[in-house]
């Protein structure tokens, strides 16, 4: 597979997490001229920090410990009589205060400083931006980032903005590997791990049906479906079955389809040098959720399977069967075109 271009990586990430901005001619003309994911994380970052830094960035009460002429807060006697503060007329105060030196804008510094780095071999244009938005925010404290701090964020559900740009805080965090021997850091392009862009493909293709489409609801009941006519004796039986959750499930009067994305760098088939057969625990997994989804709701029309691939090679691939009465379609979408092309693929499937 062809490694993705950076302006449909650009895209990805804005349906993946909820970012799918105003298109400006000239900001994506900007990021259409980058060659590497690195510059992109950084282009992105650093305009959307300068972004929040004009709008105002968020603050937060922050414990401050401090020696004052006057009270405020919190007398800390112990340490008063500790220091001998009182004799220079001094008193030991715990208060708090609001301040922008909170845990996002932490790590958002932190990820700014990580882009700076030689290792990342960043673009020197890119790299003026990203230096501009990092002193930017020289009010808050630098942090060595750890993976434990993203789960700490607590953002409000207005904080779109901030959601988005900590998401790619996240990927490059993850995008950055530490040799153990020698302590030095590489960055790993994340277009050719196949993980990392299974997950962005996933969470693209649900962002994308959300926005891009009004026929069918999205996920009306959740992800999850029932085992049909499971019993168990006890709990820790319970916990013994796996759970069975779709990528997506879309919903409407005519059509009840449950979709699963995969991604596969050599292409969604098991056979050599053609096109072989389709992974068949893909048609296994996919027929499982078909046959409970269907008794969990009966009424209604009979719910048929896609399963969505990025297309690998120049031919893409259309294959329709039927499996115990379900239509099953698997489908690739080419996302080595341009977007235009893309965005109409997308809804072809559906």
């Amino acid at each position: 597979m062809k490694d993705i271009p950076i302006l449909n990586v650009y895209y990805l990430l804005c349906y993946a997490w909820g970012r799918v901005q105003e298109r400006s001619t000239t900001r994506l003309t900007a990021l259409s001229s980058l060659s590497t994911v690195q510059d992109l994380l950084g282009k992105v970052l650093a305009g959307g920090v300068n972004h929040l830094f004009r709008r105002g960035m968020d603050r937060g009460y922050v414990e401050v410990r401090e020696d004052l002429l006057g009270i405020r807060g919190k007398l800390m006697l112990t340490e008063m009589a500790k220091r001998a503060l009182r004799a220079r007329s001094r008193a030991a105060c715990e208060f708090e205060e609001l301040a922008v030196d909170i845990l996002p804008n932490r790590i958002l510094r932190a990820s700014l400083r990580e882009l700076l780095r030689p290792h990342l071999d960043v673009h020197r244009t890119v790299r003026r931006e990203v230096h501009s938005a990092y002193r930017r925010l020289d009010a808050v404290s630098r942090i060595r980032l750890e993976r434990n701090a993203f789960g700490q964020v607590r953002l409000a559900g207005s904080r779109r903005l901030y959601a988005f740009l900590l998401s790619v805080c996240r990927l490059l965090y993850d995008s950055s590997i530490v040799d153990e021997q020698s302590g030095r850091s590489a960055f790993r392009d994340f277009r050719r791990d196949e993980a990392t862009m299974w997950k962005l493909f996933e969470e693209f293709v649900t962002g994308f049906y959300r926005r891009e489409q009004r026929r069918y609801r999205v996920n009306p009941t959740g992800r999850r479906i029932a085992w049909s006519g499971a019993g168990f004796r006890s709990e820790t039986d319970r916990a013994r079955i796996p759970v069975m959750e779709a990528d997506l499930i879309l919903d409407s009067p005519g059509r009840r389809i449950i979709m699963d994305t995969k991604f596969y760098r050599d292409g969604p088939s098991s056979g050599r040098g053609g096109m072989g057969k389709l992974h068949s625990n893909n048609l296994y997994q996919l027929l499982a959720y078909l046959r409970n989804r269907d008794k969990q709701f009966p009424d209604g029309p009979r719910h048929e399977g896609i399963l969505l691939y990025p297309q690998v090679g120049t031919e893409p691939v259309r294959a329709d069967i039927r499996l115990e009465r379900f239509r099953i379609q698997a489908r690739t979408v080419n996302l080595n075109q341009v977007w235009g092309d893309i965005h109409k693929e997308m809804l072809e499937t559906i």
